[in-house]
């Protein structure tokens, strides 16, 4: 093959016209899209060459050799690779049905491993079944704290580390574990001193308050502490964790009564090796990764220019004062998502004041509300697990999409959203009533519910309501979030937090039925605002994917 001379006043020896052409073919099989001649200035010094091997032959530096090389270097592409096997090359594969909808359960597994609990008790979805009203109330009260002050964090620590992790920055992760404990450390301590200040100026029993503070420390610990395991997705730990807890809690509950009589004693020794079992897997994860040693072993294999991208933990270090500003909307989200899903079980709880040695408890678990509402929870599992089966590759989807379509063709990937939302909220209205209706025609003629007053009954079926209301928000935040829409999703759930807390109030004095219509109404604005929202918002999303993604 002949090869067009690139300055006719200037000739070449056979060798430096070989050494072209192998240059060519290696530049092609690298990139065979060359639009000019920086480009090939670029791939010839990620090939290694340099101005002394390029001048051995002739020519004067490597911009001099592309030059030469350009006129050219299209002749050696491959003719034969159709135009979908190269956008196959850039395209990124989609995990399959089986597979997601696997993950999504074992993400869920806490959440479904609980309710097992709760259709075996019959009681609550806490196990505290055969305690003492207020032992009870004040494990609970330390529970719920413990969720509210950890799902915050969770939610900022997890969308961080999920991103460093992508990125290999084995310093940035091994920092953002030590801040992640460093503050929840910080807040845990203006908690326990606030519930032990409270506790005394309210002259609460010591013993009540420290048992709030226990349940408070180690259900935020072992949140917080799972976060690595959730965010990496390890599934196989995550299951067997909560498998293994929950077979502990039964086992020493039930099998240890000889040696520890007193029921008490004996559910918080339970509880003590559930919780010791779950710490095992998250001490060894988080252990791992403060461990990882930055690598510079290069593969034999490998050109002498590579450079592996984890090569060492000593990166440019964030500002964590930013980050945590930038991810406030993340950590008011998650924090008042929980005070709207359980906010109805407190204001319960002050309609059923306890009077312990003498001393009337503000609050006293209210075991007739928790047999409805708690129950009514469940109808949110199958509706979560369709929405991460359906949404989960979206991002995949659509970025496979930009390969094809041109930015004028944005309608077509708009269509695309559009047809994937109506599916979602089609089959999550769809999984959320059937749902519904089996546990109210079904779960209230189990044995363990035969005793359930008609108070709990009623609960269940008006929270059932409410739940429905909130799969449809929760189906519209997924589209929000994938566009970056935080901000209005955190605004809208602190509006609701207020809804159902001041109706609460109100409405209880009616009896404990009418608490459930402020958590209904919550819900239901949630669903309606995050509707109106997510239709407004679709009009620019193609152009916001390829502003933010592309």
């Amino acid at each position: 093959m002949m090869i067009p001379e690139h300055n006719v006043e200037r000739e070449f020896t056979s060798e430096a016209r070989l050494f072209a052409q192998k240059v060519a073919r290696s530049i092609i099989e690298i990139e065979s899209n060359v639009n000019n001649i920086a480009d090939v200035v670029v791939l010839l010094d990620v090939l290694g060459y340099n101005k002394e091997q390029v001048m051995k032959y002739g020519f004067d530096d490597l911009f001099d050799l592309a030059k030469y090389i350009y006129d050219f270097v299209d002749a050696y592409e491959d003719r034969n690779k159709s135009k979908e096997d190269y956008i196959k090359t850039f395209t990124i594969p989609i995990d399959g049905l089986g597979h997601r909808i696997a993950e999504g359960m074992g993400l869920l597994f806490p959440w479904l491993g609980s309710l097992v609990l709760l259709f075996l008790t019959g009681v609550s979805l806490w196990m505290a079944w055969g305690l003492p009203q207020q032992i009870s109330t004040a494990l609970v009260v330390g529970v719920f704290l413990g969720l509210v002050i950890s799902e915050g964090l969770v939610q900022i620590f997890a969308k961080l580390f999920t991103f460093y992790h992508e990125q290999t920055n084995i310093g940035e992760m091994k920092g953002l574990l030590k801040k992640d404990y460093l503050l929840s450390s910080i807040i845990l301590a203006g908690v326990v001193g606030s519930l032990y200040g409270y506790g005394f100026f309210s002259h609460i029993p010591f013993e009540l308050v420290t048992i709030s503070v226990v349940a408070t420390v180690t259900i935020s610990l072992h949140r917080i502490s799972y976060m690595v395991i959730f965010a990496l997705k390890k599934l196989v730990h995550l299951i067997l964790a909560y498998s293994a807890a929950f077979t502990t809690l039964l086992s020493v509950f039930f099998m240890s009564s000889s040696l520890i009589p007193d029921a008490t004693l004996r559910y918080f020794v339970a509880l003590g090796g559930a919780f010791a079992v779950l710490s095992v897997f998250a001490v060894y994860h988080n252990l791992k990764i403060i461990s990882i040693k930055p690598s510079s072993k290069v593969s034999l294999d490998a050109p002498h220019f590579y450079k592996p991208r984890a090569l060492t933990d000593k990166t440019l270090k964030s500002k964590f004062s930013v980050q945590l500003w930038e991810s406030l909307p993340n950590f008011l989200f998650g924090t008042f998502y929980f005070v709207v899903m359980f906010a109805d079980r407190v204001i319960s709880w002050s309609f059923n004041t306890l009077k312990v040695n003498g001393i009337i408890l503000p609050l006293g678990f209210n075991s007739v509300y928790h047999m409805g509402a708690d129950l009514a929870l469940s109808i949110l599992i199958p509706a979560s697990i369709i929405q991460y089966v359906m949404t989960v590759p979206i991002f995949k989807q659509i970025n496979n999409m930009s390969i094809i379509y041109k930015v004028p063709e944005m309608e077509k990937i708009y269509q695309f959203i559009q047809k994937i939302y109506r599916k979602v909220i089609m089959v999550t209205i769809l999984a959320s009533v059937i749902a519904a209706i089996v546990i109210n025609l079904i779960i209230p003629q189990i044995p363990a519910y035969a005793g359930a007053t008609q108070d709990s009954i009623s609960i269940l079926r008006i929270a059932s309501i409410g739940n429905i209301l909130l799969s449809i928000f929760s189906a519209n935040g997924v589209f929000a979030m994938l566009l970056t829409k935080v901000k209005p999703l955190a605004i809208m759930v602190m509006v609701s937090a207020i809804v159902v807390g001041l109706g609460g109030i109100v409405l209880g004095r009616f009896g404990l039925e009418y608490i459930t219509l402020s958590y209904v109404a919550s819900a239901a604005l949630l669903a309606v605002c995050s509707t109106l929202y997510v239709k407004k918002i679709f009009k620019n999303a193609p152009s916001i994917f390829f502003a933010r993604y592309i």
